[in-house]
């Protein structure tokens, strides 16, 4: 027992030493799993959250400006029906009447002083009027009044300063009939000025313009109802017609809030479009509501800080809950960790002691899963197995042996077939028969080359030596009238190849590429040069083409089942060689379109023997 536990602690001293173990790795995977779901569902729920409660800011925002702006539909509708009154003048209509149907303007010289009495008598202090205008249809003035004469202009149209004039000219001659709200800045006065423009009419089937009525309203009776709404610290709020200045606005408005608000009112006074309007600008969002009456927008800046203030606390309770859920899992999974991996630990020390010699010793089948169980019988069954098959390897290497020696038996003496081929080679010379003579040799140093197992590696020129004598026999046996190009660099004669690398693809291309080709112009291209440092041989065909993509695929996948079956044993061998002794960066490249031919690029580190031997 105690020289047990010796090996135990040797063993757990060699797990600490290699610093990676199944109970770290599943420490870790477990923890950084939980954690990075709780970081996503943390940051998830505060996501979640935000939008929530800026949904519900928002909502709550809108829905206060919408009972602002009902308020002031009531207050404009006020206005406007105090305007009407206008036509119980019935004495001013039909002077207004008769100048319109051209009868003369003299008669609107007695009602000069009209406006006076229905401004003091028409309108309420609350209705904050400053100014009176009643002009005819041709623009021309027929009565006013002001509540200070020394800041007001007598006519609009003759103001000392940007009273919005060509405004109300552009709308009294429009085909609107609706009540125009436009505003401009009084500098006399200092304020702002909201102008209520009405257009008159004959109460017949032609409805003809007569006049019209402007009333010039203080914007602080507006501003009066929209602080009842807003929270003057949080908001800046203001009011604008459409394709108009801003009439009116409240609200403790920073640098930053002056700023876009005075973007935005560009915007809606120029080329207003909904879409130009963006949800957020910086720490504030905007909200717009309109009017149902009347052109007239309410366009808030709402400080995100409220929401910026729940986000911290929210995010503080957040993390307390993190760091709490982060304790609890870690160690949860330590505990875990530790009941899931000590059957595998006593395994692992029971496999260490079999390494170290102890080979009779056998798993005993423990642990928590049927898995483990089962992989400490087959861990059993295969240490049988293994020493029943270390009691046939010597039968195994007896058979081997006779293998061999029955193989080198049934071989052909080469020298006998080299002489046989170099004796016919001088009776055909001697009977003057050079082409069989020439056949004979090139056949001879085909076999030479090809049957010399002492050699691995050989040299561009020895290969492009054994390819010119294949192609000779070839021409010779078939009668081939394809024309050969040899452009190989003298500095690459000398640079090492493995032996037999381009007689395989120099005949996939005649036999493939071109034995079947209708055409005069066949062609045979071999190129050989450095690029960089690596050697590249090109064989190029003009023949019938391939499917380069699927080839290509072949040989990147390297499929040594595929090689050693016998299946594509030219190509796919040679590339297989290549990169089992190079590396996976070299070996061949296809490229081939259907009917113009095929390029076979073979890439080998450029070497010569002496720098191979280094």
């Amino acid at each position: 027992m105690a020289i047990l536990d010796e090996t135990e602690y040797v063993w757990e001293d060699k797990m600490k030493k290699k610093g990676w173990t199944m109970r770290k790795a599943i420490l870790v995977f477990c923890i950084g799993c939980v954690l990075s779901a709780l970081f996503l569902q943390t940051l998830l729920f505060q996501e979640s959250l935000r939008r929530q409660i800026r949904f519900e800011s928002i909502t709550d925002n809108e829905n206060t400006l919408t009972k602002m702006q009902s308020e002031l539909s009531s207050f404009i509708h006020t206005i406007r029906s105090e305007m009407l009154t206008v036509y119980s003048e019935r004495d001013l209509i039909e002077a207004l009447r008769g100048a319109a149907a051209g009868e003369g303007k003299d008669a609107l010289t007695a009602y000069y002083w009209r406006s006076w009495y229905l401004g003091r008598k028409r309108f309420t202090k609350e209705d904050r009027l400053l100014a009176m205008y009643l002009y005819d249809a041709e623009d021309a003035l027929v009565s006013a009044y002001r509540y200070n004469c020394q800041t007001f202009s007598r006519n609009i149209y003759a103001a000392e300063y940007e009273a919005n004039e060509d405004r109300v000219k552009e709308y009294v001659h429009s085909a609107r009939n609706d009540l125009m709200i436009s505003g401009y800045y009084n500098p006399l006065e200092k304020k702002n000025i909201i102008r209520f423009v009405l257009k008159l009419h004959n109460y017949d089937a032609e409805r003809k313009q007569i006049g019209y009525l402007i009333c010039e309203i203080d914007s602080a009776a507006l501003v009066t109802i929209m602080n009842k709404y807003v929270d003057l610290s949080h908001v800046y709020l203001w009011l604008q017609p459409i394709d108009d200045r801003a009439v009116a606005m409240t609200g403790e408005a920073n640098e930053e809030q002056k700023r876009i608000q005075k973007q935005l009112t560009r915007v809606v006074e120029n080329y207003y479009d909904t879409s130009m309007l963006e949800e957020e600008y910086g720490d504030y969002y905007l909200i717009r509501v309109g009017q149902e009456d009347c052109n007239l927008e309410a366009f808030a800046l709402v400080s995100q800080s409220l929401l910026t203030a729940t986000q911290k606390s929210l995010n503080r309770s957040l993390l307390v809950i993190l760091v709490m859920m982060i304790a609890a899992v870690t160690l949860l999974v330590l505990l875990l960790s530790k009941w899931l991996t000590r059957p595998v630990e006593q395994m692992l020390e029971r496999i260490e002691r079999i390494k170290n010699g102890e080979t009779e010793l056998r798993m005993d089948p423990i642990g928590w899963s049927e898995e483990l169980k089962v992989l400490g019988t087959e861990f059993n069954e295969m240490l049988d197995r293994v020493q029943a098959m270390a009691q046939e390897e010597y039968k195994y290497r007896l058979l081997v042996e006779r293998t061999e020696y029955k193989m080198l038996q049934a071989q052909i003496n080469p020298h006998f077939l080299y002489n046989t081929l170099n004796t016919m080679s001088g009776i055909a010379n001697a009977q003057n028969c050079p082409l069989v003579s020439s056949l004979c040799y090139s056949l001879s140093a085909v076999f030479r080359y090809s049957l010399n197992m002492t050699d691995e590696f050989s040299t561009v020129g020895k290969e492009m030596e054994h390819v010119k004598n294949y192609l000779y026999v070839m021409d010779v046996r078939s009668g081939s009238d394809v024309a050969y190009d040899y452009q190989i660099a003298e500095e690459t004669l000398e640079d090492q190849l493995p032996r037999i690398c381009l007689q395989p693809i120099v005949e996939n291309a005649i036999t493939h590429g071109l034995r079947n080709v209708r055409r005069k112009d066949k062609k045979l291209l071999i190129r050989s040069q450095h690029e960089g440092e690596n050697l590249v041989i090109l064989i190029q065909d003009n023949g019938t083409g391939m499917d380069a993509g699927e080839m290509n695929e072949l040989l990147e996948k390297n499929d040594p089942k595929r090689v050693e079956s016998g299946v594509s044993i030219g190509i796919l061998n040679v590339n297989a060689r290549l990169k089992r002794r190079f590396g996976a960066q070299y070996g061949i490249r296809i490229e081939s379109s259907q009917g113009e031919g095929t390029a076979v690029w073979v890439t080998v580190p450029a070497q010569t023997a002496e720098e191979a031997g280094k």
